[in-house]
């Protein structure tokens, strides 16, 4: 239940203020104004808290959206799918629901007028960081002042984040464009060479521009097949993908970085295949047609037709996680780390 003066305040912040949070642990509700200044109010329960918060979300509702029931669950469920229309993305940031704050960073109808009220409504909430990785996803928002304040936060938020794959892709989208500066660049870079979740961010975003560390020099080639495989930036390549699959002990940094690999050596001649032998017998038959017998060509070739497909289902079948997985998918990641080693050699 709320207070009198909860009540009355909350419709004063209603009627004054363009976007609404609720702190659910501090038991605060702060309304930003139109010129940008915030108003708090601490609510004061007289029971249950998680019932003040309840009560005050309701009230939020039923006064914006007209809604007597909460968050309307259509909402809920469409808040990942990017189906909120234009019509009420300014009110679903007034209900104080973080659910609502979601489907409104994204939906296909975000523009540069909304974009600031979003970030504002999802500092200091629990799901900040997802808010900030699918703000970053859009192309207006990386060039927005907006999107450098993500940036900072998302790098700031890194040491503190477990999942792989929110690593893998908050190193990819901290890499567009000039949202973090070379100093936290070359910095990302220097931790990827121990959490390889990050170096699959930068060959996943910047293939074609990764650093060169290492003076790594481009290779003679006499055959136009190794043009990429020998050029400085391939050697990078390779020899980056070479260093994460060294030290592969988790699933989803094995499978993207294989399509990175397929993807970068991809060759009009050769299919994702997901048997190692298949595709070894489709790099040998491809070499013969082209008439080049070269170990190297064929070491491109095999390396071509590198997929996800290659590991998902013996990961899958056997529930692998950590050093198991090279153990048990030796079979697979040494012909590929003996061609990658074959091509990355003078």
């Amino acid at each position: 239940m709320l207070t009198p003066e909860d009540t009355l305040r909350l419709n004063v912040l209603i009627a004054t203020c363009v976007a609404i949070r609720v702190d659910v642990y501090k038991l605060v509700v702060v309304g930003l104004t139109p010129d940008q200044k915030e108003q708090t109010i601490t609510l004061n329960p007289t029971a249950d808290s998680g019932k003040t918060i309840q009560a005050a979300q309701k009230l939020l509702v039923s006064k914006v959206l007209g809604s007597m029931g909460g968050y309307p669950s259509y909402l809920k469920r469409w808040s990942r799918m990017g189906q909120v229309g234009s019509t009420n993305l300014k009110s679903l940031l007034k209900i104080g629901n973080i659910e609502a704050v979601v489907a409104v960073a994204n939906s296909q109808n975000l523009d540069d007028e909304v974009l600031d009220l979003v970030w504002w409504c999802a500092t200091n909430t629990d799901q900040q960081a997802e808010i900030g990785r699918f703000l970053l996803t859009r192309d207006f928002v990386v060039k927005h002042t907006v999107g450098k304040q993500i940036a900072d936060y998302l790098l700031e938020f890194l040491p503190f984040t477990d999942d792989t794959t929110q690593l893998i892709d908050t190193a990819n989208l901290l890499l567009q464009g000039d949202l973090i500066s070379q100093q936290a660049r070359d910095r990302l870079w220097k931790q990827g060479q121990r959490k390889t979740a990050f170096l699959v961010g930068f060959i996943e975003r910047m293939a074609g521009n990764l650093p060169n560390n290492n003076n790594t020099i481009a290779l003679d080639t006499n055959s136009k097949e190794l043009d990429y495989v020998n050029s400085e930036q391939g050697q990078i390549m390779l020899q980056t993908i070479a260093h994460i699959l060294k030290k592969i002990n988790q699933e989803h940094v094995l499978y993207r970085t294989l399509e990175v690999l397929g993807s970068c050596l991809s060759h009009p001649m050769i299919q994702p295949l997901a048997d190692i032998q298949h595709c070894q017998h489709q790099a040998q038959t491809v070499a013969k047609q082209l008439g080049l017998e070269d170990e190297k060509i064929k070491a491109r070739l095999l390396l071509a037709s590198a997929s996800e497909q290659l590991a998902v289902s013996t990961i899958s079948a056997h529930s692998l996680a950590g050093s198991a997985i090279r153990k048990k998918l030796a079979n697979v990641l040494t012909p590929i780390q003996d061609a990658l080693k074959l091509l990355t050699t003078p």
